[in-house]
């Protein structure tokens, strides 16, 4: 019906008018019903209401424009649909909100601090509040990265800048990127890799990036003074870097959700509730983008191991490969 309303507002109606127009489709609609659904439209974002001398008159937003455009709202099945696309919209504000008012909070906090004439920080007093604040606008930078991210592979918009490396190197880099967050909670990072190079030809920062977000997580789920293992290894046509730890493991009922956005599995570790579930998702769309995949094995109590695989050639001739 919502749908239905969203067809037949046109130019902008009042209750009474769109019941007049839904009998013109034989429909059979009172008042109170028709002033139930223009409700029910602007609640989704697709109309607002006008207050005009002789009652409220609805007309359509620019997104209920689009979507009358594109013929959607022609199916009432589709009203489900835009309240769920509703749903994810607000979902995603509240959730983006929540994870930058924390980090923003204690930026303020600590400049407030530092500009206060009636407050006089140490010299070590005075470079902890400045050390918050760069690590809270990091945060916060990673945040909104990750969200564009997303945004730019879904969109197709990001092009890998492809080049052959020694896969090796880049579990290296990413360990070392890790490496103070592991530290601070006593946790060992070790790399197991052959003794010869393991070339591989694909997009080296993200790639990283990928590798990075997985050990992430890898020390968000694992107990302090826990092992965490990456092993690299290959096969004539397949590079691969396996991440293991000996965390919680994953539930049966999250593994299939476990590369949907802002899915966040609840946990034990100091920083498991960190994050706002976009790393795994970004790490997939990176791997598939190089036509890999990732393969999860994982039991409760047990650990989790995610591994990374990745053609180690180009789809096309090695001599695009040397370019």
């Amino acid at each position: 019906m919502a749908g239905a309303a969203l067809a037949l507002l046109g130019d902008g109606v009042t209750p009474s008018e769109l019941v007049t127009r839904f009998s013109t489709h034989d429909a059979v609609v009172d008042d109170a019903t028709a002033r139930d659904r223009l409700e029910e439209l602007c609640d989704l974002g697709l109309a607002r209401p006008d207050s005009t001398p002789v009652g409220t008159r609805y007309h359509l937003t620019p997104l209920g424009e689009r979507l009358r455009g594109a013929a959607l709202a022609a199916d009432p099945d589709q009203a489900g649909m835009l309240a769920e696309i509703e749903q994810m919209r607000t979902e995603l504000l509240s959730t983006i909100a929540h994870e930058l008012r924390t980090p923003l909070t204690a930026v303020r906090t600590s400049i407030g601090l530092l500009l206060d004439p009636a407050v006089e920080p140490s010299q070590d007093q005075h470079r902890e509040l400045l050390v918050t604040i760069d690590r809270n606008a990091t945060r916060m930078q990673r945040v909104v990265g990750d969200i564009l991210d997303l945004a730019r592979f879904r969109a197709g918009r990001v092009q890998l800048q492809r080049r052959r490396f020694d896969a090796r190197d880049l579990a290296s880099t990413a360990i070392a990127s890790v490496a103070p967050l592991a530290d601070a909670r006593g946790q060992t990072l070790e790399l197991a890799a052959p003794s010869q190079p393991v070339p591989v030809f694909g997009d080296y920062r993200r790639l990283e990036q990928a590798l990075v977000n997985l050990l992430s997580n890898a020390g968000k789920y694992s107990p302090d003074g826990s092992p965490i293992r990456v092993t690299v290894a290959s096969t004539d046509s397949d590079v691969s870097w396996a991440v293991a730890d000996q965390g919680q493991g994953i539930e049966p009922q999250h593994e299939a959700r476990l590369f949907e956005r802002f899915f966040v599995a609840a946990g034990d570790g100091p920083d498991a509730a960190g994050g706002i579930g976009l790393g795994l998702p970004i790490t997939l769309q990176i791997v598939q983008a190089h036509g890999g995949h990732i393969d999860v094995r994982s039991r409760p109590g047990e650990g989790s191991t995610f591994t990374v695989i990745v053609p180690a050639r180009a789809a096309d001739d090695d001599a695009d490969a040397d370019g």
